[in-house]
């Protein structure tokens, strides 16, 4: 059975930004997931859900902007051979530091992390651990005022196997791209 997921997070919504992008938005729709990570700093999650078509079961962490969520600061999950880490990624320095997020990671007996804060997507393979920043799906910025690129990740995962697809957008044009990875005796390496 595959599992497919929705990875996503830094949405800032309403703050920063009330919608994600009109492709982003169908591309969703039309689709079937399984799960949804969210790597936190939604703002006020009852907004966030409704720039979003219906989510299927998920997991959610805080980010460093959701002032009085419940929510754990990290989450594992296991989907099939993979250990999955969700977090935000707020007490990683330098900001997104995968050294760092992989000691985190390796403590715990983890495959993959999924995180955020940085806004900016990024697909890392580092000493033979995984590394998946969604970006931020709303295009919200740093802080500052207008938009910055958009992004999203999608997760096939398939026993030992997985697929990972980017959905990126300047406002202008999509890209798309796919990367297929392995897990073999214990190690993540990328498929050819």
């Amino acid at each position: 059975m595959t599992h497919r997921v929705l990875v996503f997070g830094d949405t800032h919504i309403p703050s920063r930004r009330d919608s994600i992008p009109e492709e982003f938005y169908k591309h969703i729709k039309e689709n079937v997931y399984d799960l949804a990570l969210i790597t936190g700093d939604l703002i006020r999650e009852s907004d966030m859900r409704a720039a979003l078509p219906p989510l299927p079961r998920s997991f959610i962490v805080v980010g460093n902007m959701d002032y009085g969520s419940s929510y754990n600061f990290h989450e594992q999950v296991q989907l099939d051979d993979f250990k999955l880490l969700l977090i935000h990624g707020t007490q990683l320095r330098p900001r997104g530091s995968i050294e760092q997020l992989g000691e985190i990671l390796h403590q715990i007996g983890g495959d993959v992390a999924v995180h955020g804060h940085t806004h900016k997507a990024a697909i890392d393979l580092y000493k033979d651990r995984l590394f998946l920043n969604p970006g931020t799906i709303s295009g919200a910025t740093g802080g500052w005022g207008g938009r910055a690129d958009a992004s999203f990740i999608e997760l096939e995962v398939q026993s030992s196997e997985m697929k990972v697809t980017l959905h990126q957008t300047d406002w202008r044009v999509v890209k798309i791209s796919e990367i297929q990875f392995l897990k073999q005796d214990d190690v993540i390496i990328r498929k050819s």
